[in-house]
């Protein structure tokens, strides 16, 4: 994920170390605290890749730094890496979604729309089974665990709450963009546009 990381903070300008660490930090630090010690091996291993390239040096106080930027093979990689969700741990873990959420502006709309519906789906089922094997613990005595256990449910349902209002404005979107397009068709003296609505519904990660 780290590599998503460091290909998607590049697409946005070129860098050298120092800037690229604080950039992270700033997009992950809640998630990830981000250190030398595994972005210099992380550039090394993209650089490898052709991924990424030293595009030249600049003059940071009493050194020269190399500026990194991502190369046309790293922007094939990042657009890999970033719609790759074959792995269930890509939609259950927090911190694995959150990181490709961060990136979201450059997948399509019905890739997000995939991902987010999966996601809430997900928080869904927890929470279905927290209620579940929850109804034993009216009868804990601690108020503390039962506080806890409180705290969890509202975050999941906080959570879901707001996946849903992406989703909504996900959806808004697609509609907004047919729409756009069907005009544009009409105005040509073109036949109207339509969109098979099933494809949207039935698609798989590596087909979005």
């Amino acid at each position: 994920m780290l590599e998503l990381a460091i290909l998607g903070a590049l697409k946005e300008k070129p860098m050298y170390g120092y800037e690229l660490k604080k950039r992270l930090s700033y997009l992950l630090g809640h998630l990830w605290k981000i250190s030398y010690g595994s972005l210099y091996p992380a550039l090394k291993r993209l650089e490898a890749k052709n991924a990424v390239e030293r595009a030249y040096t600049v003059k940071a106080k009493t050194r020269n730094r190399y500026v990194y930027r991502i190369t046309p093979e790293g922007e094939e990689t990042f657009q890999r890496l970033l719609v790759d969700t074959r792995k269930k741990s890509e939609i259950t873990d927090a911190d694995k979604f959150s990181i490709r959420l961060a990136f979201f502006q450059y997948m399509e709309p019905e890739m997000r729309l995939w991902l987010l519906e999966r996601r809430r789906n997900y928080l869904e089922e927890k929470l279905t089974e927290m209620s579940g094997t929850g109804k034993g613990r009216d009868k804990e005595s601690d108020s503390y665990r039962q506080g806890l256990y409180r705290h969890r449910q509202e975050l999941l349902t906080s959570d879901i709450v707001w996946l849903q209002e992406m989703i909504d404005q996900e959806k808004q979107h697609i509609q907004n963009r047919k729409e756009s397009a069907e005009a544009v068709m009409e105005d040509r003296g073109g036949e109207k546009l339509v969109i098979d609505d099933s494809s949207i519904k039935n698609v798989t990660p590596m087909q979005a």
